[in-house]
């Protein structure tokens, strides 16, 4: 999606480790969160709903995130539950405009400039001049939403070569929660060849602007797990 155009800028919840250090939570509600917010369009708008993050909107876009801490080689599992109730047609997330979906749960990793290639080192410093010298490296994009085969793999079309996008569901809407589970180091390392580094940032993101979509969803009980 055009807004993850700044998907080193995308950005991920606060965390709360277990007293299983084999274990991360994202903690529940909203507290710590900030809103990345597109000129000239309108915001999603977020609210907590037992336990649950809730994401609305009319033709609306934005990103809820917050920074992390969380070594995917400990806890490489990622799982979370999800609905969408009213949601945007079917979209192709691979090309530039009208590529709306209704949730998209984000990861982002530490830039590592050892793995990193020539192309994505030339970006760096415009990349960091945008969103900080603290931006991840490359990110990994869980979507509901798209035209592609469930469990596909695609480039991301705006951040190229350093984006990921991951097909975990394509209803429009409707059928209540789904639980997800997705060995997100694993995905890493199919997509770039070498292992990942920290995991620095999540982002929550719904995006229906482009169809002028009404959006329902939620999201709850993020959490990374050992193997």
């Amino acid at each position: 999606m055009k807004k993850i155009l700044i998907a080193s800028a995308v950005a991920l919840m606060s965390l709360t480790t277990l007293a299983n250090a084999a274990s991360v939570q994202i903690s529940p509600g909203l507290a710590g969160w900030e809103e990345l917010k597109f000129d000239d369009l309108t915001p999603n708008t977020w609210r907590e709903e037992g336990g649950a993050v809730v994401v609305g909107g009319a033709s609306s876009v934005s990103i809820l995130y917050t920074n992390a801490s969380i070594s995917p080689s400990a806890t490489p599992v990622l799982r979370w539950k999800w609905r969408v109730d009213q949601g945007t047609p079917v979209t192709d997330l691979t090309k530039k405009g009208g590529d709306d979906r209704p949730l998209s749960l984000t990861i982002g990793f530490a830039y590592d400039p050892a793995n990193a290639s020539f192309g994505e080192r030339m970006k760096r410093v415009i990349v960091e001049n945008v969103a900080g010298a603290d931006a991840p490296g490359r990110v990994i994009d869980l979507s509901w939403g798209g035209n592609a085969v469930v469990g596909s793999i695609a480039e991301s079309p705006y951040s190229g070569s350093s984006g990921r996008i991951v097909t975990m569901e394509t209803s429009a809407a409707g059928g209540g929660w789904v639980e997800e589970a997705v060995d997100i180091a694993a995905i890493y390392r199919a997509a770039w060849g070498t292992e990942p580094p920290a995991i620095t940032r999540i982002a929550l993101s719904s995006d229906g602007d482009d169809t002028g979509s009404t959006v329902d969803a939620r999201i709850a009980d993020i959490r990374f797990e050992a193997q």
